[in-house]
């Protein structure tokens, strides 16, 4: 992207397109599949690494492994750690980005569970909508990966267990 000032709209731009991407890992990270279709168009098309490309939401909506192994128990736990966010281009209404990640996927396994760690990249076209920013098109690509034993420091139940404190 050249280098020049920027001006409100474009910081605004930038609040909200980065927003997307944080809206679109919390939903993974929750299972929510309500908060992740709200990050992309209807008509998005996206390339996951080592599956079919798809397109329009209700393809990409039922090709995301994470509801599915989740839902199954396959998945314990999911945390999606978004790194480098670089805006390639953000011109009026569209807006190239790439965005580093690392996952932690908590994987159900006998004798032991595993953790599955992975450096993602997310190569995304977003376009303003009515609705605000959305991913258009999306290349996920998966640059490595690899799965150890986990320590944990309480159990996954205490933790989804432990209450906000009160004021």
């Amino acid at each position: 992207m050249p280098q020049h000032p920027l001006d409100t709209q474009s910081l605004l731009d930038r609040a909200a397109i980065h927003d997307v991407h944080t809206r679109y890992f919390q939903g993974i990270d929750a299972a929510n599949p309500d908060q992740v279709r709200s990050c992309f168009t209807d008509d998005v098309r996206a390339a996951y690494d080592g599956r079919a490309d798809v397109e329009g939401i209700d393809a990409l909506m039922g090709s995301f492994f994470a509801f599915k192994k989740k839902a199954s128990g396959e998945w314990i736990a999911t945390s999606h750690f978004m790194g480098n966010l670089n805006f390639n281009s953000l011109e009026g209404d569209a807006a190239v980005t790439e965005t580093y990640a690392i996952a932690f996927l908590v994987l159900a396994g006998k004798p032991t569970d595993q953790v599955a760690m992975r450096s993602l990249r997310y190569l995304d076209r977003l376009r303003r909508t009515q609705d605000g920013w959305r991913i258009s098109d999306r290349v996920h690509t998966l640059d490595w990966s690899c799965q150890v034993p986990p320590t944990f420091a309480a159990t996954m139940a205490q933790r989804r267990s432990t209450p906000l404190p009160t004021r």
